[in-house]
């Protein structure tokens, strides 16, 4: 749902097979782990690299990480590789790199090899995280309990997908942190033959990022973090922020669509009264959302596709036509758009994105236990964000009944000794709201802060050629931009 801080990629899942595998004949890097890499097409050459599953146990057992890269285009202007890591936690770095690196600054692509990996237990690492064969039955769950009986359910499904990640992946589990994802990178920066980190990571990247500094200050370049998580939040204060940011960016959307008349969700100028009356319809009954009947569509899909349309603009013009099909009586538009940020295929299978984010964000970030928080965050969120940050404090709710320990506590990253770190924020960011932007830049002891004043999450690579100018130079020079730009 919303409450994972990344940029969505499009409803259609982007699969990339890997067939590179680890050979042990050659090195790919001056003091990397063995490794050769193989042409996987479209000019691009892959990898899989071994790391250990627990870092502090590198003779036991290991995850194997897909790597994939674009070699510079000039190589006698190369200053080494751009690592990206797209968020999620569980985005494919692999699947980024091979849609969008022609994206890229024709400067970035002339200087850098362009680097993406899928980090442990997502995509097509090994092993993946797995806790449950139907997330449907997870997404259909009613998340503004209302009485004892519809508390007790919703804690007995959230027990049950906890119990599933614990019985399918409980030797993965412990080790699925941002510190060991951190670990992770450094591995990856050798196996390049880096001798420093420059590295792009949005969203949750931007944590990674934050980490590794934090562990390896003298082996980093620059790094460039957009969409920026602030590591001082408990869960409670992470989802009540989001909660309200993505109410905004709904209430941006409503008063947008109210004066268009070419939107979808007109509804003669009052969009609003006609979202409240699609929720408050859902809340009593599920609505059809397929021709044949099989599928329906409750407060809980409501919530994920609402959310899933609001990263930015460029989803409202898709979320108002999805209303105003609600509007009539048929939720396929809104199960759809929730389809996709679940990633669920045609036939009715699931990616492990959602089981992903739960083993991460569950380490990474402590969160109440006690069911009474959640719903005290309800009754909260109820009044200062009604239609839609009302839905998100249960959808936390396996991590507070996660059966391992986060590794560290809500503190800030401090990374002394790094060189100038930029870190990047959008005004009216919904799932990263810019406060944690300033605050994370304050906290790093060379942190730089970039802001784009604008809608949407993440702010490099969205048209904005003040921010784009900035990062590449960076990038490049290593030359950051004076501390506080905006950038309108």
């Amino acid at each position: 749902m919303a409450l994972v801080a990344a940029p969505r990629p499009s409803p259609a899942r982007l699969l990339v097979g890997l067939t590179a595998s680890l050979l042990v004949a050659a090195c790919s890097g001056a003091d990397g782990p063995p490794g050769v890499w193989e042409s996987c097409g479209g000019g691009f050459e892959c990898l899989t690299l071994d790391v250990p599953l627990d870092h502090d146990a590198p003779g036991g057992p290991t995850v194997a990480l897909p790597l994939v890269r674009r070699r510079a285009d000039r190589y006698d202007a190369r200053l080494g590789s751009l690592i990206i890591n797209p968020g999620g936690p569980w985005s494919s770095g692999v699947s980024w790199v091979k849609a969008r690196a022609e994206r890229l600054p024709a400067a970035l692509r002339a200087h850098f090899d362009i680097v993406g990996f899928d980090p442990r237990g997502s995509n097509d690492s090994a092993p993946g995280v797995d806790c449950t064969d139907d997330l449907g039955a997870y997404a259909a769950l009613d998340l503004t309990p209302n009485d004892d009986a519809a508390r007790k359910a919703l804690a007995d499904a959230t027990d049950a997908l906890v119990d599933g990640c614990s019985a399918r992946s409980g030797d993965l589990l412990p080790h699925m942190g941002t510190d060991s994802v951190a670990r992770d990178l450094d591995l990856v920066r050798q196996t390049l033959g880096d001798d420093r980190l420059t590295f792009l990571g949005f969203s949750y990247g931007t944590l990674l990022g934050a980490v590794y500094a934090d562990r390896f200050p003298q082996n980093v370049r620059a790094l460039v973090l957009d969409a920026a998580i602030d590591p001082t939040l408990t869960g409670e204060a992470w989802i009540t922020a989001q909660g309200r940011a993505f109410e905004q960016q709904l209430d941006d959307f409503l008063a947008d669509c109210a004066a268009d008349t070419e939107c979808a969700f007109h509804a003669d100028g009052d969009p609003e009264a006609a979202y409240d009356a699609i929720q408050a319809s859902l809340e009593s009954e599920r609505m059809p959302a397929s021709r044949d009947g099989t599928r329906t569509l409750g407060p809980g899909e409501f919530a994920y596709g609402v959310s899933a349309a609001l990263y930015g603009p460029n989803g409202w013009r898709q979320l108002a036509r999805a209303l105003a099909l609600a509007a009539d009586g048929d939720g396929a538009g809104l199960l759809a758009l929730a389809d996709g940020y679940l990633e669920r295929e045609s036939e009715g299978t699931y990616g492990n994105g959602l089981e992903v984010y739960y083993a991460v964000t569950s380490l990474d970030t402590p969160f109440a236990r006690e069911q009474a928080t959640y719903d005290a965050l309800v009754d909260e969120l109820s009044v200062s964000a009604p239609r839609l940050g009302v839905y998100f404090p249960y959808t936390a709710f396996p991590s507070a009944r996660w059966p391992v320990q986060p590794w560290r506590p809500a503190a800030p990253i401090h990374a002394d000794g790094a060189p100038p770190i930029l870190v990047v924020g959008t005004t009216r960011d919904p799932a990263t709201p810019h406060a944690w932007a300033e605050s994370l830049a304050a906290q790093l002891s060379s942190g730089v802060l970039l802001s784009r004043d604008g809608q949407g999450h993440a702010a490099f690579l969205k048209g904005n050629t003040c921010i784009d100018d900035a990062v590449t130079r960076y990038l490049i020079e290593g030359v950051p931009p004076a501390d506080g730009t905006v950038c309108r």
